[in-house]
């Protein structure tokens, strides 16, 4: 028997963004905006591409870095979002494994292509910043959980091949940081790179046979 909806039911929303968190976003797109289209920004310019003054950028965000971590912490979580949708256990039995993988890299591929100088802008500042090097950390640890969790549940229903599923999932995390490539951002739907990056994904995760070292054997 098929549920029926109660008279009085509501439907629940997000509560409103405020006006300070609608400048913030503002700001971030145009700073996402400014480096997309120059490969680098300042408070002046992503002002004046957001249509406000630089002191209401600096209320905002006390220096650039400040702006730089907050624009790429927005990124990263997008692409955690990603990956945390991808790697669903059902959508892989649902799906079969290449045209998993196919999807997955077609999904990646537009936000390493659009926040690509973001990107290379944060791994510049990771270095000397403690900030910026914390935010990487996370995103590296929360992308190992996701996939580690993955490879769990794919090798316990035989569809990812068996094996330590930290090292499968460190293997899945470099992988994907590679996308962050010159020629991936080049990558065309349907195209014969498409399909090669689909056929290395796919191998990544294959049942089957398993390479064991001499001394293990």
């Amino acid at each position: 028997m098929s549920r029926q909806p109660t008279a009085n039911m509501t439907p629940i929303s997000a509560p409103p963004v405020g006006k300070l968190e609608r400048t913030r976003q503002r700001l971030v797109r145009a700073i996402r905006e400014e480096v997309n289209a120059t490969g680098n920004f300042s408070a002046e310019t992503v002002a004046a591409r957001a249509g406000i003054s630089t002191a209401t950028f600096y209320n905002h965000f006390s220096t650039r870095d400040a702006a730089l971590l907050v624009s790429s912490e927005t990124v990263l979580g997008e692409l955690m979002e990603i990956v945390r949708d991808q790697c669903c256990i059902e959508k892989l039995l649902d799906q079969g494994l290449y045209d998993f993988a196919y999807g997955w890299v077609e999904r990646a591929i537009p936000i390493f292509r659009n926040d690509a100088c973001l990107l290379r802008l944060l791994g510049a500042a990771t270095g000397g910043c403690a900030e910026m090097k914390a935010l990487a950390r996370r995103h590296q640890d929360g992308l190992l959980g996701i996939y580690t969790r993955f490879i769990e549940l794919g090798q316990a229903a035989s569809v990812i091949r068996q094996g330590d599923n930290t090292a499968i999932a460190q293997v899945l995390l470099v992988t994907a940081e590679s996308w962050n490539h010159p020629l991936m951002q080049q990558l065309e739907p349907g195209s014969a790179f498409h399909h090669e990056m689909t056929e290395t994904l796919a191998r990544i995760l294959a049942p089957g046979a398993r390479y064991v070292p001499a001394s293990n054997q």
